[in-house]
């Protein structure tokens, strides 16, 4: 989630909705709660850089209520690293249109 904030940060998007089907971790990055540990560091600079850019959020959606975002994690599975889609993986464009109608 840091990575992606500081992505879309760095290329200057605004209004981003940042879903994820982590529960804790959305609830963690809306919270005020402070963890000692590695996750609370990444908790607190995702929190600076959402304040930055107040027009973004970090929301949960059940992984079984979108498909899209499904998609997009067995997708990742083939990168290792981080990656940015400028044109529609062939498996994501049909999950896509369907969920637009």
């Amino acid at each position: 989630m840091l990575e992606a904030i500081n992505t879309t940060i760095s290329l200057g998007f605004h209004n981003v909705m940042f879903e994820t089907d982590i529960k804790s971790l959305a609830e963690a990055i809306n919270s005020s709660s402070t963890f000692h540990n590695e996750l609370g560091d990444h908790m607190v600079q995702c929190r600076g850089l959402l304040t930055t850019n107040f027009d973004s959020v970090v929301l949960f959606i059940p992984r079984q209520a979108n498909k899209i975002a499904h998609g997009i994690a067995r997708v990742s599975l083939f990168h290792p690293s981080p990656h940015i889609y400028y044109i529609v993986p062939h498996d994501l464009y049909y999950i896509i249109i369907n969920e637009m109608y």
